[in-house]
């Protein structure tokens, strides 16, 4: 029997099956062709390119209530196929694209967004890799035991440092604070944040690497910084208007999952 927590949120249950499966949410659903890698991105723009470019075909959408997100296929040069797909922002709906896709067969993530830099002079120009994330978001405490960080596997990063490395891409290792509340970024809490190590903030990381983590999953994500919490004012830095940085940075992702 779970006992009562101080709070619902420490109350992790690992021994009990899940009432609502993605095997009974998904029951009849078939995909077309059987593809094990995935990548995830918060880049509409980059993802509407491809799909006038004719380098993606949508071929399904999740069955999710109110909005759907598609998923497409992708042939990269290799010759090796891929999902793509755009993922709503925030931490359940990460896990729940994880859960559902990993039920039919995908078993290697590379997730592609952007996050607010609390330095940006440090950060600048690199592509970013988490390495941890504080887990300030609630989905990633139902899928391990409760706990400050979550680490990306060492085997993904491995992969992705020897990937970058090899493509002479620049590159930070960095960790990242991932909140549910994005209007709730305040200033004694960045700068909390900030005294324990973290370089960057948003949404999904935790709950990402505590998903694959729990499932056996493999998942990496790269990061670019986008606006700056740097000080107690704002700066949006027109961060969703730099597309040719976006699409570098869904290159690099690419690049990372085919290795995975």
């Amino acid at each position: 029997m779970l006992e009562k927590g101080i709070v619902p949120i420490l109350e992790f249950d690992g021994n009990s099956r899940p009432i609502v499966t993605p095997q009974a949410y998904n029951e009849g659903w078939e995909p077309g062709r059987k593809i094990e890698h995935c990548i995830i991105t918060y880049f509409s723009d980059v993802v509407e390119s491809l799909e006038r470019g004719q380098k993606i075909n949508q071929v399904f959408r999740l069955r999710f209530e109110g909005y759907r997100p598609r998923v497409y296929e992708m042939k990269t040069e290799s010759g090796k196929w891929v999902y793509v797909m755009i993922a709503p922002v925030g931490a359940p709906q990460a896990a729940r694209i994880v859960e559902c896709l990993a039920n039919v067969g995908v078993k290697k993530f590379m997730v592609c967004g952007g996050g607010g830099t609390f330095f940006k002079n440090k950060t600048g120009k690199n592509v970013l890799v988490p390495v941890s994330a504080v887990r300030d978001e609630g989905t990633s405490y139902h899928y391990l035991p409760p706990s400050r960080e979550v680490q990306m596997n060492p085997k993904v990063l491995e992969i992705i440092r020897q990937t970058l490395t090899n493509n002479e891409i620049r590159f930070l290792e960095v960790k990242t604070w991932s909140t549910d509340a994005i209007f709730r970024e305040t200033a004694d809490k960045v700068a909390l944040r900030k005294s324990e190590g973290c370089d960057v903030v948003e949404m999904e990381c935790s709950a990402y690497y505590s998903v694959a983590q729990a499932l056996g999953l493999m998942c990496g994500q790269l990061l670019y910084a986008g606006d700056s919490v740097e000080e107690e004012e704002w700066d949006y830095r027109g961060w969703h208007t730099r597309f040719n940085k976006r699409m570098f940075m869904f290159d690099c992702t690419l690049k990372c999952l085919l290795n995975l």
